[in-house]
């Protein structure tokens, strides 16, 4: 990618704001389109879900702002998004973007899956979903290495 450094730090910052604002929209559409109960926890859920896509939000802005604190919390914001994982009674995905991931679907035997998904989040605890799966976000591992390396460039200049 030879595009000039501000060009792509854009086009990353307007990645991670879109992302947070479409991961906002599916959770208040999925809190209220009628077919969740608004009990104590989901609406706890959901709140933090609403704080990780705030999170990304606030880390598209600050590459504008301050470029060097920018790229270390995307970097951070990407790292919460590379593993998704559900075994036993604990659950945990976080997308704020696009998921090309790939994982292992540990129930009718070990299944290699591609799995596609926009904006979304899933978190339970206490719970058997009677899901057990471990995958990984390639999306989020390029992202990676990809604000790694304009962290290197920015150090340099």
């Amino acid at each position: 990618m030879n595009l000039p450094l501000s060009k792509q730090v854009k086009a990353i910052a307007i990645y991670q704001i879109v992302g947070g604002l479409l991961g906002i929209a599916l959770t208040v559409w999925v809190l209220f389109s009628g077919e969740t109960v608004i009990d104590q926890l989901n609406l706890r859920i959901s709140l933090f879900a609403g704080a990780l896509y705030v999170f990304s939000i606030l880390c598209g802005r600050m590459l504008f702002r301050n470029l060097r604190r920018g790229l270390i919390l995307s970097i951070v914001n990407q790292l919460l998004q590379v593993v998704y994982i559900s075994i036993g009674t604990f659950g945990f995905q976080y997308v704020a973007g696009l998921r090309v991931g790939i994982g292992v679907d540990m129930v009718a035997g070990w299944i290699f899956k591609l799995r596609l998904a926009l904006s979304s989040f899933h978190f339970n605890l206490g719970i058997d979903n009677g899901q057990k799966f471990i995958g990984l976000n390639l999306v989020a591992l390029f992202m990676i290495f990809w604000l790694e390396r304009l962290l290197e460039k920015e150090k340099q200049s």
